[in-house]
Protein backbone atom coordinates (compact mmCIF):
# COMPACT_ATOMS: atom_id res chain seq x y z
CA UNK A 1 0.00 0.00 0.00
CA UNK A 2 1.26 3.46 -0.84
CA UNK A 3 0.35 7.10 -0.31
CA UNK A 4 1.91 10.21 1.16
CA UNK A 5 2.15 10.45 4.95
CA UNK A 6 2.15 13.68 6.93
CA UNK A 7 3.87 13.67 10.31
CA UNK A 8 2.88 16.58 12.54
CA UNK A 9 5.53 17.71 15.05
CA UNK A 10 4.35 20.48 17.39
CA UNK A 11 7.28 22.02 19.26
CA UNK A 12 8.15 24.63 21.84
CA UNK A 13 11.67 25.51 23.00
CA UNK A 14 13.24 22.09 22.62
CA UNK A 15 15.54 22.59 19.61
CA UNK A 16 17.99 19.82 20.51
CA UNK A 17 15.25 17.26 21.10
CA UNK A 18 13.41 18.45 18.01
CA UNK A 19 16.53 17.79 15.93
CA UNK A 20 16.54 14.21 17.21
CA UNK A 21 12.82 13.71 16.54
CA UNK A 22 13.06 15.19 13.06
CA UNK A 23 16.05 13.04 12.15
CA UNK A 24 14.16 9.93 13.20
CA UNK A 25 11.47 10.73 10.64
CA UNK A 26 13.97 11.58 7.93
CA UNK A 27 15.49 8.09 8.34
CA UNK A 28 12.27 6.26 7.43
CA UNK A 29 12.61 3.38 4.98
CA UNK A 30 9.36 4.52 3.36
CA UNK A 31 10.23 7.74 1.51
CA UNK A 32 6.83 9.22 0.55
CA UNK A 33 6.20 11.56 3.47
CA UNK A 34 6.21 15.16 4.56
CA UNK A 35 7.05 16.52 8.01
CA UNK A 36 5.24 19.60 9.28
CA UNK A 37 6.90 21.30 12.23
CA UNK A 38 4.65 23.76 14.06
CA UNK A 39 6.71 26.06 16.27
CA UNK A 40 4.70 27.51 19.14
CA UNK A 41 6.56 30.84 19.07
CA UNK A 42 9.70 29.41 20.68
CA UNK A 43 11.82 32.50 20.10
CA UNK A 44 15.03 30.46 20.00
CA UNK A 45 17.00 28.63 17.29
CA UNK A 46 14.22 26.16 16.49
CA UNK A 47 13.84 27.43 12.94
CA UNK A 48 17.55 27.11 12.21
CA UNK A 49 17.58 23.58 13.64
CA UNK A 50 14.79 22.59 11.26
CA UNK A 51 16.58 24.20 8.31
CA UNK A 52 19.89 22.53 9.13
CA UNK A 53 18.35 19.11 9.69
CA UNK A 54 16.23 19.24 6.55
CA UNK A 55 19.16 20.49 4.45
CA UNK A 56 16.87 21.74 1.72
CA UNK A 57 14.65 18.64 1.72
CA UNK A 58 11.29 19.86 0.36
CA UNK A 59 9.46 17.23 2.38
CA UNK A 60 10.01 19.33 5.51
CA UNK A 61 7.63 22.22 6.19
CA UNK A 62 8.17 24.75 8.99
CA UNK A 63 5.54 27.10 10.44
CA UNK A 64 6.00 29.48 13.39
CA UNK A 65 3.10 30.96 15.31
CA UNK A 66 3.31 34.63 16.19
CA UNK A 67 2.42 33.80 19.79
CA UNK A 68 2.11 30.65 21.88
CA UNK A 69 -1.36 29.16 21.31
CA UNK A 70 -0.93 26.30 23.80
CA UNK A 71 0.18 22.72 23.29
CA UNK A 72 -3.21 21.13 22.60
CA UNK A 73 -4.20 23.92 20.20
CA UNK A 74 -0.92 23.47 18.34
CA UNK A 75 -1.60 19.76 17.81
CA UNK A 76 -5.08 20.62 16.56
CA UNK A 77 -3.67 23.37 14.31
CA UNK A 78 -1.47 20.84 12.56
CA UNK A 79 -4.25 18.27 12.38
CA UNK A 80 -6.56 20.68 10.59
CA UNK A 81 -3.97 21.18 7.85
CA UNK A 82 -3.51 17.54 6.87
CA UNK A 83 -4.13 16.91 3.18
CA UNK A 84 -2.35 13.60 2.57
CA UNK A 85 -3.91 10.10 2.67
CA UNK A 86 -2.24 9.27 6.01
CA UNK A 87 -1.01 11.20 9.04
CA UNK A 88 0.75 10.72 12.36
CA UNK A 89 1.82 12.79 15.36
CA UNK A 90 5.25 12.99 16.93
CA UNK A 91 6.05 14.91 20.10
CA UNK A 92 9.31 16.80 19.86
CA UNK A 93 10.94 14.76 22.66
CA UNK A 94 10.13 11.33 21.19
CA UNK A 95 11.45 9.30 18.25
CA UNK A 96 10.26 6.82 15.65
CA UNK A 97 12.34 3.93 14.33
CA UNK A 98 13.21 3.68 10.61
CA UNK A 99 10.58 1.05 9.77
CA UNK A 100 7.56 2.73 11.42
CA UNK A 101 5.84 3.93 8.25
CA UNK A 102 6.52 0.64 6.50
CA UNK A 103 5.05 -1.45 9.34
CA UNK A 104 2.00 0.77 9.76
CA UNK A 105 1.21 0.77 6.05
CA UNK A 106 1.51 -3.03 6.02
CA UNK A 107 -1.26 -3.04 8.62
CA UNK A 108 -3.52 -1.11 6.27
CA UNK A 109 -2.67 -3.57 3.51
CA UNK A 110 -3.91 -6.39 5.71
CA UNK A 111 -7.02 -4.45 6.71
CA UNK A 112 -7.88 -1.75 4.12
CA UNK A 113 -10.99 -0.58 5.99
CA UNK A 114 -9.13 0.20 9.23
CA UNK A 115 -8.89 3.88 10.22
CA UNK A 116 -5.74 3.50 12.31
CA UNK A 117 -2.73 1.19 12.21
CA UNK A 118 -0.73 1.12 15.43
CA UNK A 119 2.74 -0.25 15.95
CA UNK A 120 4.36 -0.60 19.37
CA UNK A 121 5.82 2.39 21.19
CA UNK A 122 8.21 1.64 24.04
CA UNK A 123 8.17 3.98 27.02
CA UNK A 124 11.80 4.48 27.98
CA UNK A 125 13.95 6.40 30.41
CA UNK A 126 16.17 9.12 28.91
CA UNK A 127 19.00 6.57 28.64
CA UNK A 128 16.82 4.19 26.62
CA UNK A 129 16.05 1.71 29.40
CA UNK A 130 12.54 0.29 28.82
CA UNK A 131 9.80 1.14 31.30
CA UNK A 132 6.51 0.14 29.72
CA UNK A 133 5.20 -1.41 26.49
CA UNK A 134 1.39 -0.99 26.27
CA UNK A 135 0.88 -3.24 23.25
CA UNK A 136 2.76 -6.07 24.98
CA UNK A 137 -0.37 -6.42 27.14
CA UNK A 138 -2.67 -7.03 24.17
CA UNK A 139 -3.70 -10.60 23.48
CA UNK A 140 -2.62 -10.60 19.83
CA UNK A 141 -1.56 -8.61 16.78
CA UNK A 142 -3.87 -7.98 13.86
CA UNK A 143 -7.28 -6.45 13.29
CA UNK A 144 -9.83 -5.60 15.98
CA UNK A 145 -13.47 -5.09 15.12
CA UNK A 146 -15.43 -2.32 16.81
CA UNK A 147 -15.84 -1.96 19.73
CA UNK A 148 -13.34 -4.68 20.72
CA UNK A 149 -10.41 -2.39 19.92
CA UNK A 150 -11.74 0.26 22.29
CA UNK A 151 -12.05 -2.21 25.16
CA UNK A 152 -8.51 -3.47 24.51
CA UNK A 153 -7.24 0.10 24.94
CA UNK A 154 -8.64 0.59 28.44
CA UNK A 155 -6.75 0.26 31.72
CA UNK A 156 -3.77 2.22 30.40
CA UNK A 157 -3.18 -0.08 27.44
CA UNK A 158 -3.98 2.26 24.58
CA UNK A 159 -1.28 2.52 21.90
CA UNK A 160 0.95 5.55 22.27
CA UNK A 161 0.23 7.67 19.22
CA UNK A 162 3.93 8.16 18.54
CA UNK A 163 3.61 5.08 16.32
CA UNK A 164 0.03 5.28 15.11
CA UNK A 165 -0.75 6.00 11.48
CA UNK A 166 -4.23 7.39 10.80
CA UNK A 167 -6.15 7.46 7.56
CA UNK A 168 -7.20 10.90 6.34
CA UNK A 169 -10.79 9.57 6.31
CA UNK A 170 -10.72 9.53 10.11
CA UNK A 171 -10.99 13.32 10.07
CA UNK A 172 -14.23 13.11 8.09
CA UNK A 173 -15.75 10.16 9.96
CA UNK A 174 -14.59 10.84 13.54
CA UNK A 175 -13.57 14.48 13.54
CA UNK A 176 -10.66 16.19 15.24
CA UNK A 177 -9.10 16.26 18.67
CA UNK A 178 -11.45 17.51 21.38
CA UNK A 179 -9.62 20.43 23.02
CA UNK A 180 -12.03 20.37 25.95
CA UNK A 181 -10.77 16.92 26.95
CA UNK A 182 -7.29 18.29 27.54
CA UNK A 183 -4.41 15.96 28.40
CA UNK A 184 -6.13 12.64 27.58
CA UNK A 185 -7.31 13.86 24.16
CA UNK A 186 -5.06 11.25 22.50
CA UNK A 187 -6.83 8.44 24.38
CA UNK A 188 -10.17 10.03 23.52
CA UNK A 189 -9.39 10.16 19.81
CA UNK A 190 -8.18 6.58 19.67
CA UNK A 191 -11.26 5.36 21.55
CA UNK A 192 -13.61 7.30 19.29
CA UNK A 193 -12.09 5.52 16.30
CA UNK A 194 -11.87 2.03 17.80
CA UNK A 195 -15.40 2.08 19.21
CA UNK A 196 -16.93 2.46 15.75
CA UNK A 197 -14.35 1.37 13.17
CA UNK A 198 -11.79 -1.43 12.68
CA UNK A 199 -8.22 -0.87 13.81
CA UNK A 200 -5.07 -2.93 13.30
CA UNK A 201 -2.09 -3.29 15.64
CA UNK A 202 1.44 -4.69 15.47
CA UNK A 203 3.60 -5.48 18.49
CA UNK A 204 6.77 -4.68 16.55
CA UNK A 205 8.61 -1.81 18.33
CA UNK A 206 8.60 1.22 16.03
CA UNK A 207 9.21 4.17 18.33
CA UNK A 208 10.06 5.43 21.79
CA UNK A 209 8.19 7.69 24.18
CA UNK A 210 10.78 9.25 26.46
CA UNK A 211 9.63 9.62 30.07
CA UNK A 212 11.51 12.41 31.83
CA UNK A 213 10.97 15.12 34.42
CA UNK A 214 9.45 17.43 31.82
CA UNK A 215 6.95 14.87 30.55
CA UNK A 216 3.31 15.69 31.12
CA UNK A 217 2.68 12.32 32.78
CA UNK A 218 5.45 12.89 35.32
CA UNK A 219 3.59 15.64 37.17
CA UNK A 220 -0.10 14.95 36.55
CA UNK A 221 -2.63 16.43 38.96
CA UNK A 222 -6.41 16.23 39.30
CA UNK A 223 -6.56 18.84 36.54
CA UNK A 224 -6.56 15.93 34.05
CA UNK A 225 -9.55 14.19 35.67
CA UNK A 226 -12.35 16.32 34.13
CA UNK A 227 -10.99 15.26 30.73
CA UNK A 228 -11.47 11.59 31.61
CA UNK A 229 -14.96 12.38 32.90
CA UNK A 230 -15.79 14.15 29.65
CA UNK A 231 -14.68 11.14 27.62
CA UNK A 232 -17.09 8.98 29.58
CA UNK A 233 -19.93 11.49 29.25
CA UNK A 234 -19.41 11.78 25.50
CA UNK A 235 -19.55 8.02 25.07
CA UNK A 236 -22.64 7.79 27.25
CA UNK A 237 -24.40 10.14 24.81
CA UNK A 238 -23.12 8.48 21.61
CA UNK A 239 -26.08 6.53 20.25
CA UNK A 240 -24.01 5.29 17.29
CA UNK A 241 -22.56 2.67 19.65
CA UNK A 242 -24.78 -0.29 20.64
CA UNK A 243 -26.43 0.34 24.05
CA UNK A 244 -24.91 -2.66 25.83
CA UNK A 245 -21.40 -1.95 24.58
CA UNK A 246 -21.83 1.75 25.34
CA UNK A 247 -22.89 1.09 28.93
CA UNK A 248 -19.95 -1.26 29.51
CA UNK A 249 -17.52 1.17 27.94
CA UNK A 250 -18.76 4.01 30.16
CA UNK A 251 -18.49 1.78 33.24
CA UNK A 252 -14.94 0.76 32.36
CA UNK A 253 -13.98 4.38 31.71
CA UNK A 254 -15.28 5.27 35.16
CA UNK A 255 -13.06 2.59 36.63
CA UNK A 256 -10.09 3.96 34.70
CA UNK A 257 -10.82 7.47 36.00
CA UNK A 258 -10.69 6.23 39.59
CA UNK A 259 -7.49 4.32 38.87
CA UNK A 260 -6.00 7.53 37.50
CA UNK A 261 -6.91 9.35 40.72
CA UNK A 262 -5.16 6.64 42.73
CA UNK A 263 -2.12 6.90 40.45
CA UNK A 264 -2.01 10.68 40.92
CA UNK A 265 -2.30 10.24 44.69
CA UNK A 266 0.61 7.80 44.79
CA UNK A 267 2.91 9.68 42.41
CA UNK A 268 2.23 13.00 44.15
CA UNK A 269 3.14 11.64 47.58
CA UNK A 270 6.23 9.91 46.18
CA UNK A 271 7.54 13.13 44.64
CA UNK A 272 6.56 15.19 47.70
CA UNK A 273 3.66 17.13 46.20
CA UNK A 274 1.35 16.70 49.18
CA UNK A 275 -1.15 19.28 47.95
CA UNK A 276 -1.76 17.38 44.71
CA UNK A 277 -2.17 14.12 46.66
CA UNK A 278 -4.74 15.70 48.98
CA UNK A 279 -6.69 17.02 45.99
CA UNK A 280 -6.78 13.51 44.50
CA UNK A 281 -8.10 12.03 47.75
CA UNK A 282 -10.73 14.75 48.05
CA UNK A 283 -11.85 14.32 44.44
CA UNK A 284 -12.25 10.57 44.95
CA UNK A 285 -14.21 11.04 48.20
CA UNK A 286 -16.45 13.94 47.23
CA UNK A 287 -17.04 13.58 43.50
CA UNK A 288 -15.85 10.48 41.71
CA UNK A 289 -16.20 7.84 44.43
CA UNK A 290 -16.39 5.50 46.01
CA UNK A 291 -16.63 7.57 49.19
CA UNK A 292 -14.88 4.92 51.24
CA UNK A 293 -12.00 4.78 48.77
CA UNK A 294 -11.54 8.53 48.99
CA UNK A 295 -11.72 8.39 52.78
CA UNK A 296 -8.98 5.74 52.83
CA UNK A 297 -6.80 7.90 50.58
CA UNK A 298 -7.33 10.82 52.96
CA UNK A 299 -6.22 8.68 55.90
CA UNK A 300 -3.22 7.49 53.90
CA UNK A 301 -2.37 11.08 53.03
CA UNK A 302 -2.38 12.05 56.70
CA UNK A 303 -0.15 9.08 57.56
CA UNK A 304 2.38 9.91 54.85
CA UNK A 305 2.52 13.61 55.67
CA UNK A 306 2.84 13.09 59.42
CA UNK A 307 4.96 9.94 59.68
CA UNK A 308 8.05 9.76 57.49
CA UNK A 309 8.12 5.95 57.60
CA UNK A 310 4.77 5.68 55.79
CA UNK A 311 5.96 7.84 52.92
CA UNK A 312 9.14 5.79 52.64
CA UNK A 313 7.09 2.60 52.55
CA UNK A 314 4.91 4.02 49.77
CA UNK A 315 7.99 5.10 47.84
CA UNK A 316 9.41 1.60 48.17
CA UNK A 317 6.21 -0.06 46.99
CA UNK A 318 5.93 2.29 44.00
CA UNK A 319 9.58 1.81 43.10
CA UNK A 320 9.12 -1.98 43.16
CA UNK A 321 6.01 -1.73 41.00
CA UNK A 322 7.79 0.37 38.39
CA UNK A 323 10.76 -2.00 38.43
CA UNK A 324 8.49 -4.98 37.78
CA UNK A 325 6.79 -3.14 34.96
CA UNK A 326 10.15 -2.19 33.45
CA UNK A 327 11.40 -5.77 33.65
CA UNK A 328 8.29 -6.97 31.90
CA UNK A 329 8.82 -4.37 29.19
CA UNK A 330 12.45 -5.39 28.77
CA UNK A 331 11.57 -9.06 28.50
CA UNK A 332 9.21 -8.38 25.60
CA UNK A 333 11.90 -6.57 23.58
CA UNK A 334 14.48 -8.23 21.41
CA UNK A 335 18.07 -6.95 21.86
CA UNK A 336 18.06 -5.48 18.36
CA UNK A 337 14.97 -3.42 19.20
CA UNK A 338 16.67 -1.97 22.28
CA UNK A 339 19.73 -1.22 20.18
CA UNK A 340 17.62 0.59 17.57
CA UNK A 341 15.94 2.68 20.24
CA UNK A 342 19.22 3.69 21.87
CA UNK A 343 20.68 4.55 18.48
CA UNK A 344 17.70 6.79 17.66
CA UNK A 345 17.94 8.52 21.04
CA UNK A 346 21.64 9.19 20.62
CA UNK A 347 21.33 10.65 17.11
Amino acid sequence: MSGTITTVIPTFRRPALLRRALRSVMCQTYPDFRVCVYDNASGDDTESVVAQTAAGDRRVVYFRHQHNIGGAANFLFGMRRIETPYFSFLSDDDVVLPHFFEVALAGFTRRPDALMSAASTVEVAPDGAPRFVPLALWERDGAYEPPAGAFAMLDNRHPTWTTILFRREALDLVGYLDETVGAPSDLDYELRIAARFPIVVSSRPCGAYVSHAGSGSASETVAVIPGFARIGANFAADTRIAPRARALLVRRLGRQLRAKLLEIWVKSLVRGDDGAAKEAATAMRDRYGPWMGGAMLSVGWQACTRIRLFRRLLQGVESARLARRARRGGVTLAPEALSEIREALSA
